[in-house]
């Protein structure tokens, strides 16, 4: 049975010499770095988080025992990593205590090198697991931060960017006014370019820009039919219909045009995947604590693939797309102390806004029964 990763290191502590010295071996020959010691002082440098991949400790010793070391390993130093406890008289009550305080897994003495592989070979797995979205979430956070820090100076940067951008557009344009109709088509497309790296460049600096809500009570049906209105004089929308199923009297205490751009962000996406011609459909309801706002369109759907993706930055199934419109929502509706996910479906994609009651000033709410 192969060793997942190879210079692992895998600290094992036993206070019976020879048996320390099997087990180590058996590792050993599977290329693993082994740190052996007869107590847990003697591993104590090593186990740190992030300074070992797998520990394996016999629960009977004297002094320090196994469950000692499990509890200062996990609850006092908060490693994440796999501990693996040897045991030699083993029962429910054992390994239920054991799983309670944080043990990977544990092995039956007498101690087989298959045995001792195999829950190896699972705990290395688990760290690599874990580690690997350890990392990726520091690149996301990194990534946040820089953006950021960006975001402290968003104003001034739009401008410094819109600037040159206008001008050139507006050169293109007088350029393009001299020029015969074929030439005029192709400054057309440098002009449509230029719009399109302005409204990423927007896009970005909005999104990185520090986010305080101006709260305002407004109704529910009116910054939809905004949004709605708004997408009509996109070309990918122009052809859809918008069924507006939301509670008149529902009001929302919230920053309107933020919110406003989250309804047109969804509205353009589904006119997007829609081909331009199709429904979307909004529909409230009134959950426990909670206001729930249904998004839904009949288009095909949002790739497999791409359902853990689409809410990170700069993530994007259409080649044109730039990747900041959901994340961007996300931001807003956490903001607002609430959430937004892509919900389950057969076809067309499904977006659920949930806003905390509170958020909603219950005078102008309908009766219960009408909303459930």
């Amino acid at each position: 049975m192969p060793v997942l990763s190879l210079m692992a290191k895998v600290v094992l502590i036993d206070d019976e010499a020879r048996l320390l010295a099997t087990l180590a071996r058996f590792l050993e020959r599977q290329g693993l770095e082994v740190v052996k010691a007869g107590s847990f002082a003697e591993a104590d440098e090593h186990l740190q988080p992030g300074r070992f991949e797998v520990l394996v400790t016999d629960i009977v010793m004297p002094g320090f025992d196994g469950m000692r070391v499990l509890q200062e390993v996990v609850e006092r130093r908060q490693c994440q990593e796999p501990v693996i406890l040897i045991t030699g008289e083993p029962n429910l009550e054992t390994a239920s205590q054991a799983v309670r305080s944080g043990a990977f897994d544990y092995i039956q003495k007498p101690v087989t090198k298959d045995r001792l592989l195999e829950v190896v070979n699972r705990g290395l797995r688990h760290v690599k697991l874990l580690r690997e979205r350890d990392q990726a979430r520091q690149r996301e956070l990194q990534l946040l931060k820089n953006l950021a820090e960006i975001g402290e100076s968003a104003s001034v940067l739009s401008h410094e960017i819109k600037t040159p951008i206008n001008g050139l557009r507006h050169a293109l344009r007088a350029v393009g006014d001299k020029l015969g109709v074929e030439d005029g088509v192709l400054i057309d497309e440098f002009v449509t370019s230029l719009g399109r790296i302005e409204r990423l460049l927007g896009e970005t600096l909005s999104f990185a820009k520090p986010l305080v809500p101006r709260l305002a009570d407004v109704t529910l049906g009116e910054v939809v039919g905004e949004a709605a209105r708004e997408c009509r004089t996109l070309k990918a929308f122009a052809n859809m219909e918008v069924d507006n199923l939301c509670e008149g009297g529902l009001q929302l205490c919230v920053d309107q045009q933020v919110i406003g751009e989250v309804f047109v962000n969804l509205f353009r996406n589904a006119g997007e995947a829609c081909g331009g011609t199709g429904t979307v459909t909004v529909e409230s309801r009134v959950v426990g604590d909670r206001v729930c706002i249904d998004v839904s369109d009949s288009g095909p759907g949002v790739p497999v693939d791409m359902r853990d993706e689409i809410f990170k930055p700069f993530r994007s199934s259409k080649d044109y797309g730039t990747g900041i419109g959901l994340a961007f929502s996300r931001k807003v509706i956490e903001a607002h102390r609430g959430c937004i996910d892509l919900m389950s479906r057969d076809s067309g994609a499904c977006f659920r806004i949930e806003l905390p009651l509170k958020a909603v000033t219950t005078r102008a709410l309908p009766e219960r029964s009408q909303v459930e």
